[in-house]
């Protein structure tokens, strides 16, 4: 009696690992559809928006992070002009449906003596794809974050909070105490007159918006002033 107790016992636990392996496998692939829905609409999105800026122009993904579409994050995108020119841009994409174009002046790093292979662009046809759910995406045209608070307000909520955080709790743990962070997006400690790049937060906000970036870093409890209309010091100490 006991031994058949045991046995139906076991084979229950089997079913229900069956059962559960077969959901997991369900929601796994579920994820995997939404992620490739979501990234075709961003897709879409950065297509319309380079046509607007850039008519004519072919781009391709460089690279994204997991779950980029889903999850936000920052990724980046190859651009080729009519003219032959190649170019970098990030997209900064967030949660709430927000996606930002930003130009850099990244290029690809080749072996010594080695010709880079051409990579192969989308066309416009290929990334203005049709989707019964579109994002409620809204892509301002690249550097546009630069222009008012509101736009500089998402350039702090997207890409400098979040990352800025991180990289204080790293700073602090090693017993830095202030960075600062420059007209060009790095951010550096100085020590004895020895500068150190820590990170490289891409283009900032026009000068004139400092003050309402300045003014976000307090409320999150940091001391943070603009100084010699060069630079934001941040202190946490």
């Amino acid at each position: 009696m006991c031994i058949a107790i045991t046995l139906s016992g076991y084979i229950t636990a089997i079913v229900m690992l069956i059962i559960f392996a077969s959901l997991q496998r369900r929601k796994r692939a579920k994820l995997r559809r939404n992620e490739e829905t979501a990234l075709k609409g961003i897709a879409a999105c950065i297509g319309e928006r380079l046509h607007a800026a850039y008519p004519g122009s072919k781009w391709r993904w460089a690279c994204y992070p997991k779950a980029f579409a889903t999850n936000g994050g920052i990724a980046r995108i190859e651009v080729l002009h009519p003219s032959g020119k190649q170019q970098f841009m990030d997209a900064c994409h967030s949660q709430n449906g927000y996606l930002a174009l930003h130009i850099t002046g990244a290029s690809e790093l080749t072996p010594l003596g080695v010709t880079p292979t051409a990579p192969v662009f989308e066309s416009q046809a290929d990334t203005m794809v049709t989707m019964e759910a579109p994002l409620p995406i809204s892509v301002p045209q690249p550097s546009a974050i630069t222009c008012d608070k509101e736009s500089a307000g998402k350039w702090y909520n997207i890409i400098l909070i979040d990352r800025l955080t991180a990289l204080i709790g790293d700073l602090n743990a090693n017993g830095e105490a202030c960075l600062y962070l420059g007209q060009d997006g790095k951010a550096y400690t100085e020590d004895g007159g020895s500068i150190r790049t820590v990170y490289d937060f891409g283009e900032m906000p026009h000068i004139t918006l400092w003050e309402h970036i300045t003014e976000k870093l307090g409320e999150e409890g940091l001391f943070a002033e603009v100084q010699e209309n060069s630079r934001i010091f941040i202190s946490w100490a």
